[in-house]
């Protein structure tokens, strides 16, 4: 009967329900073990000094090890989510050459820590607000989907990210949020803040020692706009963004490179990065 009532749990609820079986099991010896010594009788304070007040490491160890295994399980559950979600996934594209691979670990000297995506996305969301991104959400499923149907078993992501719909979804999004970034200072304290928040708990060394910053909002925003930055410097490519965008919305980029450029120097003059 447990094992079914198991099977029909998801994974994390699964885990909780094998250490409380583990925990019942655990007193239920030592109950036993106790009456066997007391001719099958148990009194209220050796019961109570069996269970309540005894110092336990087998069910710290039992806590310590559904603890981790719980983490995991969501770390992973989480970073499936994360794979699933297409908008999301080709607006990190832009920045993740700053992440560590799947099988290396955080450098503090070459990588931002992957944890900062939920936060990162969650920013995102409200700058661009709720139809804005249901819109580019939208878009790029329609694009993989697309493609998926094409490429069949030979897609692969690198299509995605290539491909002139999804590069203009960047573009877009991109250029249509700069105007929200007048005020650099605030904004780059409130994209700390939110990213910080919501970094997920881990028990890695390297990522507990590690913060999302001033130094690191700037690696982001560099990483994010370097293209538009190259463009915009070229009369040609600029001419050709202020058709397609609006002469507006150029200006409104360009006031965001002045205006992280300034922002890095001030930050660098305070010793602050």
């Amino acid at each position: 009967m447990q094992d079914r009532i198991n099977l029909s749990l998801p994974p994390g609820p699964s885990h909780i329900h094998d250490a409380v079986q583990r925990a019942i099991g655990l007193y239920a010896t030592r109950l036993l073990d106790l009456a066997k010594q007391n001719a099958g009788g148990l009194r209220e304070a050796d019961i109570r000094e069996a269970i309540i007040d005894a110092a336990d490491p087998a069910l710290t160890l039992l806590c310590t090890e559904t603890w981790s295994t719980c983490l995991a399980t969501a770390q992973s559950m989480y970073w499936s989510a994360m794979r699933k979600s297409h908008f999301g996934r080709i607006m990190v594209e832009c920045f993740a050459q700053l992440l560590p691979r799947s099988d290396e670990f955080l450098n503090r000297e070459r990588h931002l820590s992957r944890r900062i995506i939920p936060g990162f996305l969650t920013a995102l969301h409200q700058i661009l607000g709720d139809d804005a991104y249901s819109q580019n959400t939208e878009r790029t499923n329609m694009l993989v989907d697309t493609l998926r149907a094409v490429h069949g078993d030979a897609f692969s992501w690198d299509e995605v990210y290539a491909d002139p719909i999804c590069q203009t979804v960047v573009e877009d999004v991109l250029i249509g949020i700069a105007h929200h970034f007048a005020d650099i200072a605030q904004r780059r304290d409130w994209m700390i803040d939110i990213i910080g928040a919501q970094m997920p708990a881990t028990r890695d060394e390297a990522e507990l020692a590690w913060t999302f910053g001033d130094g690191e909002f700037h690696a982001v925003m560099n990483a994010l706009y370097g293209d538009l930055r190259i463009r915009l410097d070229s009369p040609d490519d600029r001419a050709g963004l202020e058709e397609r965008h609006g002469a507006k919305d150029i200006t409104h980029l360009a006031t965001l490179f002045d205006a992280l450029k300034k922002d890095h120097e001030a930050l660098r003059h305070a010793n602050l990065i």
